[in-house]
Order: C-alpha cells, then sequence, then structure tokens
C-alpha cells in the first residue's frame, strides 16, 4: 500500500515536472522571438519607447504631485 502511494506521488511530481518544463520552453520560445524581433526592428522598437516613455514618466510625476497634496 504504501508503494502504491509513493509510486503515486512520484509518478505525479513526474508529470508535474513535465508541464512546468513545456511551460518554460514555450515561454523561452516566447522570449527568444522577442529577442530577435529586437535585434531586426531595434531602431523602430527603440523609437516607439523613446516616445512612449516620457508620457509614462510624466503622468507618474502627477500622480505624485496629487498625492503629496
Amino acid at each position: 500500500m504504501a508503494n502504491t502511494n509513493v509510486r503515486k506521488s512520484i509518478q505525479n511530481k513526474i508529470e508535474s515536472l513535465g508541464k512546468e518544463i513545456e511551460a518554460l520552453q514555450a515561454e523561452l520560445k516566447k522570449w527568444e522571438k522577442i529577442a530577435a524581433d529586437y535585434e531586426t526592428n531595434s531602431e523602430s522598437i527603440d523609437l516607439i519607447l523613446s516616445i512612449q516613455l516620457p508620457e509614462k514618466a510624466e503622468t507618474k510625476s502627477k500622480r505624485a504631485k496629487i498625492q503629496s497634496n
């Protein structure tokens, strides 16, 4: 009986790790694609980010002023 529980526990852990590995491999592929896209289009992406980041910084500073008042 104890052997059955141990076997089930081990099998469940193996299956769980297998699913986790699959998820991590998918995440790795996603980030590899992002890296490749960035290498291909880095100038365009940097330009877009340079336009968007000042807006975000401005919004944060406005929030900080509102909260301090």
